[in-house]
């Protein structure tokens, strides 16, 4: 009677550990693997941060300090999120290959980058509202909810960042604190919307008021809607996957490239500076005709650069060559940094200086 009690038992022992193992293995796609996949799309955004940064320095060299100096702060800062970045995944998929227990642990790497994922959000954040705040001519009530929510924001992954340390692994985290790193989330999102909103509304009335740049600026209204609901869209997917797929890192791979979202719009908003200032003038008809005069001969007569004769219109007069007038000319402005009030000659009287968010 014992003997087959035994056989029965080991082969339930042998089922639970294929089980076991079978288990194990499906985690790994979803936990791993998910992570692993995160930091190659955060990799590949910090590459093209990389080159935007080299386009920055070689298009603007005599750019403001200040620029230059948001600019260098933004690569610092986001080579340190993939270092992180890296130095985690490897922890999970090099370190402790096989280890399950060490799948549900927080390294330090994790906890360090949630800090530095705030610290780059409140410098985007801080840049797009000291433009939008010259925008509205100092508008506080419009700048500062800005300022409160990217202050906010800040507190909420210190605090985050700590009591990830302290709970050490994800399970104790997510009973006690996974609200808290929601909350974060849902003020970054908020904090989006609302820059994008102020971006929108002030080009808006931009546009109405300088006739040549209006095709500039709807350009310019493209790119921030897309731009604000692209990072937004990110966020809000991150808090669906945390809330809904608390076991496993889907979420933490798409945390993985929130920061790189935000870095990448702000090269992207100085580098398009570049476009705004070599975008060409279609070229127009004047509608003024130039005549020679009878008796007057020699190519030297009449001097005007961007001359084009239309031999199709045939002379009007007897000894009269009838012509019009084309201009094909650039206009450089930059209308990232400052654009002047009304180009019109009745309206340069003003020299008013609105700044593009």
């Amino acid at each position: 009677m014992r003997t087959p009690y035994k056989y029965v038992k080991k082969v339930s022992d042998s089922l639970a550990v294929l089980s076991a193992a079978k288990s194990n293995m499906a985690s790994i796609p979803s936990t791993v693997g998910a992570a692993l996949a995160g930091c190659m799309f955060s990799v590949g955004l910090s590459a093209v941060l990389g080159f935007q940064t080299f386009l920055y320095f070689q298009i603007f060299p005599s750019d403001q300090l200040r620029y230059k100096l948001l600019v260098a702060w933004i690569w610092l800062t986001d080579t340190t999120h993939t270092i992180l970045i890296c130095v985690a995944v490897w922890e999970f998929a090099i370190s402790h290959y096989g280890d399950r227990a060490a799948i549900d642990t927080i390294f330090p790497s994790l906890a360090a980058l949630v800090a530095i994922t705030a610290i780059i959000t409140i410098s985007v954040n801080v840049f797009y509202g000291w433009r939008i705040h010259k925008m509205s001519r100092q508008n506080w009530w419009i700048t500062g909810p800005i300022a409160f929510l990217s202050i906010a924001r800040v507190g909420l992954a210190f605090t985050t960042s700590t009591e990830m340390i302290l709970s050490k692994t994800f399970t104790n985290f997510n009973d006690n604190f996974k609200l808290l790193l929601t909350c974060g989330l849902a003020v970054s999102a908020a904090t989006d919307i609302l820059v994008s909103a102020a971006r929108y509304y002030y080009l808006r009335n931009l546009k109405q008021g300088y006739m040549m740049t209006q095709e500039v600026v709807d350009g310019i209204v493209i790119f921030t809607l897309n731009d604000g609901a692209l990072t937004c869209a990110v966020v809000i997917a991150c808090i669906i996957c945390l809330l809904n797929m608390p076991r496993n890192f889907v979420w933490l791979g798409i945390y993985f490239t929130i920061a790189k979202f935000y870095s990448n719009s702000v090269l992207a908003t100085l580098n398009l500076r570049n476009w705004y200032r070599h975008r060409p003038v279609r070229p127009m008809p004047l509608g003024i005709a130039m005549t020679r005069p009878p008796g007057v001969t020699g190519t030297n007569s009449i001097k005007a650069p961007s001359v084009a004769v239309d031999k199709r219109s045939p002379p009007s007069d007897e000894g009269h060559t009838r012509m019009e007038v084309f201009v094909d000319h650039q206009v450089e402005y930059n209308v990232g940094d400052f654009v002047r009030g009304n180009l019109d000659h009745d309206d340069r009287s003003d020299g008013k200086l609105m700044e593009i968010p």
